[in-house]
C-alpha cells in the first residue's frame, strides 16, 4: 500500500516545478522581486519553477501584482463592494438607512474587528471598477475612490494635503459627543458627494458633530499605514461608537479639500511594528502574497488635527493650508462673515460713486455721519428700535456740555437753497 502512494506521488512532483519551492517563503519586510529573489538564493527553489511558462518580464510584472493587490488586505474586502465603500463615505450605507438592526448591519465589520484588524495592513482604497472612468474624467491613472485621489498627478486629484477628516452628526447608539462646530461648505468641491456643480452652505445651529481625522508624510510609516487609519477613523467609529451620518451636502468622509470647515477635529493614528511578507505555494503550484504585522491604534499623544497635521508637515505648504479647513474653537462666526463677504455675496473695494462724509469738517465743526442715501448712502442700522436708541444717544450727547440737544446738519449735493 505504501508503495502504490509513493508511486501515485511521484509523477505530481515531478510535474510540478514549484515542488521544490515553499510551501512558505519568507522574503522578510519588503515586498518586491529583489527580496522575493534574495529569500529564494541558495536554495533549491527557482523564479522559473515558481512561475513556469513566464519569461523575466512576466514574472517581474506577477511579483509586482502580487505585492501590490494580493499581499494586503484590500479596503474593499472589508465591507465587500465598492457601491458599500462609496456610500457608506458619504454617510449612507446599512446602518443609516436602519436596513435591519444595529447589531446586524455592523455583523461584518464587527467580525473584521475581531478577528483582523490587529494583525492586517489595509491598503488604500482603490477599485477595478474605478479605473476606466477616472482615466476617461481627469481623475488619473488609478481606480481611486471618490475624493480619496490621492495620485499627484491627476488633474482632479483631491487629496494634496495629505489628510483625511470625518465628521459625523448621528449615533446610533449613545448620545453624539460634540467636539466641533460646522462653519460651512462649498458645495461645488465635493459634486460626486452631493451631485451639485455649485453653492454654498452656511452653518448657524449649534447641532451635535463630532470631526476625527488623521494625516501622513509622503515615504513615512505613516503613508504605509494610512489604510488602517481611514479604516479607524471611519468604519470603526462606526461599529464600535455608533456614529453616522454626515454634515448636509457634504461627504461623511474624504480628503480634507472636499470636507466642510469646522473649528476642531480630534486626531487618530495607526501603526505597525514587525511587517513580514511571505509567498506561499499551494499543492497545484500556485503562488499567492500575504503578510503579518502587529497594529496598535491611538490619538495623537495628546495633539488636535491640526496640532497633528502642523507637527507632520512642518515647513510646507500643508502647514498654513489646514487654517483653512479647521479654524479653531469659537470662530465660526467670524469665519462665516468672512466668507459670505469676500467669497459670496460682497467684493471689497472702493468705489467713486459714493463719499465717505465720516469726520468732515463744515462751518468750523467736525460732524459725525449717522446715515444717508444716494452718494452718501449708509443705511441706519437694520433693527428700528436699535436704530432710535442709537439717534437719541447722540443727539443728547451735547446736553451735559452745551446745554442743548446736538445739531443735525443736512448735507445734499442735489438740493439748492431755494
Amino acid at each position: 500500500m505504501k508503495l502504490a502512494n509513493f508511486a501515485l506521488i511521484l509523477p505530481f512532483l515531478l510535474a510540478n516545478p514549484a515542488a521544490a519551492c515553499g510551501p512558505v517563503i519568507e522574503i522578510g519586510g519588503t515586498c518586491d522581486l529583489a527580496a522575493l529573489t534574495a529569500a529564494i538564493t541558495g536554495t533549491d527553489c527557482t523564479l522559473e519553477q515558481l512561475f513556469p511558462d513566464q519569461d523575466a518580464a512576466g514574472i517581474a510584472s506577477t511579483v509586482e501584482a502580487l505585492c501590490e493587490y494580493d499581499a494586503h488586505v484590500q479596503f474593499v474586502e472589508i465591507q465587500g463592494t465598492y457601491q458599500l465603500d462609496h456610500r457608506y463615505m458619504d454617510g449612507g450605507g446599512d446602518v443609516a438607512d436602519e436596513t435591519y438592526s444595529f447589531e446586524m448591519d455592523t455583523a461584518r465589520l464587527n467580525r473584521f474587528i475581531s478577528n483582523s484588524m490587529d494583525d492586517s495592513l489595509i491598503d488604500w482604497p482603490e477599485y477595478e471598477q474605478k479605473e476606466d472612468y477616472n482615466a476617461a474624467n481627469g481623475y488619473g491613472d488609478n481606480g481611486y475612490m471618490t475624493n480619496f485621489n490621492i495620485d499627484p498627478d491627476a488633474e482632479k486629484g483631491s487629496c494634496q494635503m495629505n489628510t483625511v477628516m470625518c465628521c459625523f452628526t448621528d449615533s446610533a447608539k449613545d448620545a453624539l459627543p460634540d467636539n466641533t462646530d460646522v462653519c460651512h461648505h462649498d458645495l461645488s468641491s465635493s459634486p460626486q458627494s452631493n451631485h451639485v456643480n455649485n453653492g454654498w452652505s452656511v452653518f448657524t445651529n449649534d447641532d451635535a458633530a463630532h470631526c476625527v481625522g488623521f494625516t501622513w508624510e509622503d515615504g513615512a510609516a505613516s503613508d504605509t499605514y494610512k489604510g488602517n487609519a481611514l479604516f479607524y477613523a471611519s468604519l470603526y467609529q462606526t461599529a464600535s461608537k455608533g456614529y453616522m451620518s454626515n454634515v448636509p451636502g457634504a461627504p461623511m468622509c474624504a480628503c480634507m479639500e472636499q470636507m466642510p470647515v469646522v473649528t476642531e477635529a480630534a486626531c487618530v493614528t495607526a501603526t505597525g511594528s514587525n511587517l513580514k511578507y511571505q509567498f506561499t505555494v499551494d499543492s497545484d503550484g500556485e503562488v499567492s502574497a500575504t503578510h503579518s504585522v502587529s497594529m496598535a491604534y491611538s490619538d495623537c499623544g495628546g495633539n488636535d488635527l491640526k496640532a497633528q497635521v502642523k507637527a507632520v508637515h512642518a515647513g510646507t505648504s500643508i502647514e498654513t493650508d489646514i487654517d483653512e479647513y479647521l479654524v479653531g474653537a469659537g470662530n465660526c462666526e467670524l469665519e462665516n462673515a468672512d466668507y459670505l463677504n469676500e467669497e459670496q455675496l460682497l467684493v471689497t473695494g472702493v468705489s467713486s460713486r459714493f463719499s465717505d462724509i465720516d469726520g468732515a469738517v463744515e462751518e468750523g465743526r467736525t460732524w459725525k455721519q449717522v446715515f444717508g442715501e444716494g452718494v452718501f448712502f449708509l443705511p441706519p442700522h437694520l433693527d428700528a428700535a436699535e436704530a432710535d436708541e442709537e439717534m437719541r444717544t447722540l443727539m443728547e450727547a451735547c446736553i451735559p456740555t452745551l446745554g442743548r440737544y446736538c445739531m443735525l446738519l443736512r448735507k445734499c449735493p442735489s438740493c439748492t437753497s431755494e
